[in-house]
């Protein structure tokens, strides 16, 4: 390691570890001056992060935000180049940090999904009438190979909690926590619609089922895969059924 790559890689340490060891030679002078850059360092990252999880700010409160996003800083130092990056496994953290309300990493994984979803190549969602002329002539056999693609980053997890409750709530003026309990799990879908980023609620199958077509799985794997759960025809009616859902919702782009 060359001696400039050595210093930077030290400076670095001591700029995320007061405890690291400083460099030979600095004096009390220098320590009080990384002082004064280690904390705008950290603050710069903290108000990152307060901007990427607005919402998950304030359905924890500010305190405790800035105490766990000290902690995600300090354990996962950001290897990035832009700002854009420091909430990556954010919700990871929240989700140790927050064991007892699960909510927080769910809603912190929406906030996440979305921004980088925001930052995702431009596509045009495939429409109705466009994908109703491309399969008109098709078979059975054309259906059960028909594969798609989905709006660039999109992204799905399953949530037990009613995380749109949470986020109309938080988007009131006046707060009001919303009962955000739920009987059973549900899917979440997040993708842009247009220039908007946006999520989507929809049955805890779709989860599997959106992930294995993104991986590249057709039409016909989709429905062998619900048959192990019902019927082929349920299962075929399943699948219908979200097709016609992430077609409507504009998560399509293309067909392959």
């Amino acid at each position: 390691m060359s001696s400039l790559a050595q210093r930077q890689t030290e400076f670095m340490a001591q700029l995320r570890d007061e405890e690291s060891a400083m460099h030979d030679g600095w004096t009390s002078r220098h320590a009080q001056g990384l002082a004064i850059y280690r904390n705008n360092y950290r603050v710069t990252l903290v108000d990152a992060l307060e901007d990427t999880f607005q919402r998950t700010a304030r359905w924890v409160g500010q305190d405790a935000f800035h105490q766990a996003a000290a902690h995600h800083i300090i354990a996962h130092p950001p290897t990035g180049w832009t700002l854009d990056d420091v909430g990556h496994g954010f919700d990871d953290t929240l989700a140790e940090l927050f064991a007892n309300d699960p909510e927080v990493s769910e809603l912190a994984w929406v906030e996440w999904s979305m921004h980088q979803a925001f930052g995702a190549l431009n596509a045009e969602p495939l429409t109705a009438d466009v994908f109703a002329a491309a399969t008109s002539e098709f078979d059975d056999e054309d259906w059960g190979s028909l594969c798609l693609r989905f709006m660039p980053r999109t992204a799905s997890r399953i949530m037990r909690h009613n995380i749109a409750a949470i986020w109309h709530a938080l988007d009131a003026e006046v707060f009001c926590p919303p009962e955000f309990e739920l009987d059973t799990p549900v899917s979440c879908h997040v993708y842009r619609e247009g220039e908007r980023p946006t999520f989507l609620i929809a049955p805890a199958s779709e989860n599997e089922s959106l992930k294995a077509m993104m991986d590249g799985a057709s039409f016909g794997d989709i429905i062998q895969m619900l048959a192990g759960q019902s019927s082929l025809e349920s299962a075929a009616a399943e699948t219908g059924a979200m097709l016609g859902r992430w077609l409507h919702s504009g998560m399509i782009c293309n067909l392959r």
